[in-house]
């Protein structure tokens, strides 16, 4: 394959149904070109001036890459990253969903753990759900699933906190129980017929990234 040939085919492929351009005129147009420059590329009948720089870049080894096409993009999601960053200690007072950053999955990936368009992306604070869960790490938070199950791990917002923890069950209680045994406290008790307290499920924790340390 030449680079010439790269170029030409790399256009062609940008162009049809689900790509990003439905038409020569509609590529043209967003070029700030006339439809007949494009239409003669695609022909292999634009200038000569082309082909020369085209032999050089062969020469050299040079490559053209284009972007991704729209059948590509469709197969990631963007999951936003939040300015909240749940305490796997006593709790934290950052709850900010401001989105500072998206972060790209594969579409399909994350539709067999839930529901894409409800998940986030937080920071989280504290050791007290470590080695599982440690200082800094992200964790990827469905807020589509907010039944609580023992033994899998949930973001919970306690009054104007939020933490992450596991989830333990007592006649008419939920612990919220650190993973670390050295964690000060080990659990939080939440008395389901005290209705004075403000607690709410925020999201099931999927999945956790970290950095080798």
């Amino acid at each position: 394959m030449s680079f010439y040939f790269d170029l030409v085919e790399g256009m062609k492929n940008m162009i049809g149904p689900g790509k990003p351009y439905a038409n020569p005129t509609q590529m043209a147009k967003a070029c700030g070109v006339a439809p007949n420059q494009i239409i003669r590329y695609l022909k292999h009948e634009r200038g000569k001036h082309i082909q020369v720089i085209a032999k050089v870049l062969d020469k050299i080894g040079a490559k053209i890459i284009f972007p991704s096409t729209g059948a590509d993009m469709d197969s990631f999601h963007h999951v936003p990253k939040v300015l909240a960053r749940p305490s796997g200690g006593g709790g934290s007072l950052q709850t900010d969903d401001t989105v500072e950053d998206t972060y790209a999955f594969r579409l399909d990936w994350l539709t067999k753990k839930g529901n894409p368009d409800c998940m986030k992306l937080m920071a989280v604070t504290g050791e007290s759900m470590a080695p599982r869960i440690e200082d800094g790490d992200h964790i990827l938070v469905d807020e589509s699933q907010k039944d609580l199950y023992e033994g899998r791990i949930y973001v919970v917002r306690i009054d104007q906190e939020i933490v992450v923890k596991r989830i333990a069950k007592e006649p008419g209680k939920i612990l919220l129980m650190s993973d670390n045994p050295e964690a000060q406290p080990k659990k939080i008790e939440i008395d389901l017929k005290d209705l004075s307290l403000s607690w709410e499920p925020v999201g099931r924790v999927l999945y956790v990234s970290k950095d080798l340390r």
